[in-house]
């Protein structure tokens, strides 16, 4: 018997889920709920199922055994914590929300429970990093360094607000941060600062732009944030990100050991040092942390990218903006719930 899977929040990031689902014969698509019912409908249509504007009625008449959550920042916990009463397990993209204290309760929902989950932290499934993971394994760490430039602002008309995107610290280069927390180690302490640089108010007879923006109504984010951060492995990190408008996306992630330095360009990665080598990521390599959920639930066990892991990370990005607050570190110790180490 087919896996049944809902999918609450279909637009952008759904999209690459609906279609490696859709992809899979033990896989059967049974329902979409989206805010918009235009958007869900026309989702339905492509990937059948049916179509929802309330999780509740999606996981009442259609009874999935498993859900796949895109939606905005904001709108997480009740659709995690409705799906955990109902004993439905649940994958969720990035961040797992915008703040500590929602984190912990659909943590505690989940662990009382008992659903698999899955944070869609596609970076953790890639062959060449986990190669890079291996190749790190027992070496002195001395500086995990990472970068985040956006050419503007987001086309997602919630992502200039802390309350709905919580950022881009919480928001994109949370990929960064987790990476780090993959090969470093757990986080102890972190330094944040942050700017905004630019005015980001439309100028009189401004006209919306597709793609990238430049400009927005009510932007209350940073523009420009810079993180130190203290790994209890020892190493040191720094990340630095922006999204000032300039000419293109800019990337970047290294690792200095004891005897290597690893470079890593999105899914790929080369090293040089007492060895050298390189490693491309297959084509399809985005599709791995959802396939690895599906199979977990067909099979009853855990993923290896659990809801803890979305929680420990959200900590780094909060840790970075309390300490913009604070004037001081903050120990990532002070923010965790009770129990998470």
């Amino acid at each position: 018997m087919a896996l049944r899977l809902g999918f609450v929040g279909v637009g952008g990031i759904a999209q690459r889920h609906l279609n490696g689902a859709q992809a899979r014969e033990d896989v059967e698509i049974v329902g979409h709920c989206d805010v918009d019912e235009a958007r869900a409908k026309e989702v339905a249509a492509k990937f059948g199922g049916r179509a929802y504007t309330s999780p509740v009625e999606l996981y009442d008449n259609e009874k999935p055994d498993a859900i796949v959550i895109s939606t905005p920042p904001s709108a997480h916990g009740e659709i995690e914590e409705e799906a955990c009463r109902r004993g439905i397990h649940f994958f969720v993209e990035k961040p797992v929300a915008v703040n500590m204290a929602l984190a912990e309760r659909v943590l505690r929902a989940a662990e009382a429970s008992g659903v698999l989950t899955q944070v869609g932290y596609m970076y953790r499934k890639s062959a060449p990093i986990r190669q890079v993971q291996e190749l790190l394994r027992g070496r002195a760490l001395a500086m995990v360094q990472a970068h985040f430039y956006m050419p503007g602002l987001p086309g997602a008309p919630w992502y200039e607000t802390m309350a709905d995107s919580g950022g881009q610290l919480v928001e994109q280069a949370t990929h960064m941060l987790d990476l780090g927390r993959f090969l470093a180690g757990d986080v102890r302490t972190v330094i944040g600062r942050t700017a905004r640089v630019r005015d980001w108010t439309p100028p009189p007879g401004f006209q919306p732009q597709s793609g990238m923006r430049h400009f927005a109504e009510g932007f209350d984010i940073p523009d420009t944030t810079a993180l130190i951060l203290d790994y209890e492995s020892g190493a040191l990190g720094t990340l630095s990100c922006s999204i000032v408008p300039q000419g293109q996306w800019d990337v970047g992630f290294k690792v200095v050991a004891e005897g290597l330095l690893v470079t890593i360009d999105g899914p790929s990665a080369r090293w040089t040092g007492d060895e050298s080598g390189e490693a491309t990521a297959a084509e399809d390599w985005p599709l791995a942390v959802l396939y690895e959920f599906l199979d977990c639930v067909i099979a009853g066990r855990q993923p290896s990218i659990p809801y803890v892991e979305g929680v420990k990370s959200l900590a780094v990005s909060l840790a970075g903006y309390e300490s913009v607050a604070r004037n001081a570190p903050v120990a990532l110790a002070d923010l965790l719930p009770q129990g998470v180490a």
